[in-house]
């Protein structure tokens, strides 16, 4: 790929954000980065690169574990929501992400550091005390 085809893509990319963006604000909704539906059909780069620790969770409102993941990921947003990024892709809407970042079983969780560098994963359910503990690793993470 060219340098121009590459400059194009992203403008356009930053366009077509920028536009979503107004059009959310317009509506009386800030635009928010870590929402999943935003994601659809995107990768999850520029979400990952929010300056904070990020954790991703793969998993599906089909699976028993994933829902309850989901009380625990609201726990870590209520309680760290300033400090870490938390991401939820539903495997069944979102597979191609899900591809990208070869997921095998759900749900999974996928640990970023600032700079959007994976740094661990899990797979099955996790405590809350364990998720913190993986954010705290990928926040020293340095490399």
């Amino acid at each position: 790929m060219t340098r121009t085809a590459v400059a194009l893509i992203a403008t356009v990319f930053a366009s077509v954000i920028l536009m979503a963006g107004v059009a959310a604000w317009s509506l009386g909704a800030p635009p928010r980065a870590t929402d999943p539906a935003a994601l659809a059909g995107q990768d999850l780069d520029p979400a990952m690169r929010t300056g904070n620790p990020t954790v991703v969770e793969f998993g599906a409102n089909a699976c028993v574990s994933c829902r309850e993941m989901k009380v625990i990921l609201a726990q870590l947003r209520q309680a760290h929501g300033e400090r870490y990024t938390v991401l939820e892709i539903d495997l069944l809407k979102q597979q191609d992400i899900a591809q990208r970042h070869r997921i095998q079983l759900m749900p999974t969780q996928v640990f970023f550091d600032a700079r959007g560098r994976e740094t661990g994963r899990h797979m099955g359910k996790l405590a809350l005390e364990d998720l913190v503990a993986n954010l705290e690793n990928a926040a020293a993470n340095r490399r």
